[in-house]
């Protein structure tokens, strides 16, 4: 996908980058971008050419969030309560899509990333930070609560307490102290966040594609499963991975002394 408000584009390689592009609006997540993303998620899932997804946002920004434009009297969101409820389903279903696509996913992010779009950042696997990025939950600011998954995700990657601060206070936060309470992987200076997060990427797209598939199936669903339910899920696939190329290629490359060559 060339133009439009999301842009799509594969390396050839393995690593598919999905943009979001409306830079004059902060890639602010319209109907239109969340509509493609809704679309396009399903299709990255059964795409065999792509091994790992980066996400990010055109400009100077990752994503400001729900586009207020459309909150005002008149606007796409003055519907009943009813039709609301429907709207907002669909946008959950991009963050449940993400979270259930079994492929790492990377979120770039170049510059500010709040309310939804901070979200969008948290429901990604990997979040890589520039220098410059800033995060906040600025749902309350605008008299909301949260959406799309936030007020599940972030505090297990920060803690409840720190959750609850970011929450009610509707503050934003640089990089560096996302970094510090657990919400980002990296900070990197802007010059070289494109290259710290295309060399992740495509050290992961070496790695045996559905193992990590599996690995982030387990990590998930390991939050909320019994001890029991996770070692049941573990031995019925683990068992079945044993049988997979990539298994048997990962031992004869231990043996050989050699990198292995993945290819599943």
């Amino acid at each position: 996908m060339a133009d439009g408000a999301v842009l799509v584009e594969s390396d050839g390689g393995g690593v598919t980058t999905v943009t979001l592009n409306r830079p004059e609006a902060l890639n602010s997540l319209s109907l239109e971008v969340e509509e493609t993303l809704q679309e396009l998620l399903p299709r990255l899932e059964a795409d065999d050419g792509t091994r790992v997804v980066v996400i990010t946002g055109a400009g100077r920004a990752f994503s400001g969030g729900g586009d207020v434009k459309e909150m005002r009297p008149g606007g796409a969101w003055d519907i009943s309560a009813a039709e609301r409820q429907e709207r907002l389903e669909a946008l959950h279903s991009v963050a449940v899509a993400l979270h259930a696509l079994p492929k790492p996913v990377i979120a770039m992010v170049n510059g500010v990333a709040v309310g939804a779009g901070c979200n969008l950042a948290l429901a990604c696997d990997l979040r890589l930070a520039s220098e410059k990025a800033k995060f906040g939950l600025v749902f309350r600011n605008v008299g909301l609560g949260d959406d799309m998954g936030g007020a599940w995700l972030l505090p297990r990657l920060v803690g409840m307490g720190k959750a609850l601060e970011l929450f009610f206070t509707g503050g934003i936060i640089d990089a560096t102290e996302a970094h510090r309470i657990g919400m980002v992987n990296r900070v990197v200076p802007a010059e070289s966040l494109v290259e710290e997060t295309y060399g992740l990427a495509r050290s992961l797209t070496a790695g045996p594609a559905k193992a990590l598939g599996l690995i982030k199936e387990e990590l998930y669903g390991g939050i909320t499963w019994s001890f029991q339910e996770l070692l049941d899920f573990e031995a019925q696939r683990q068992s079945a991975l044993m049988s997979e190329h990539d298994h048997q290629e990962g031992v004869a490359a231990f043996v050989e002394k050699r990198p292995p060559m993945f290819t599943d």
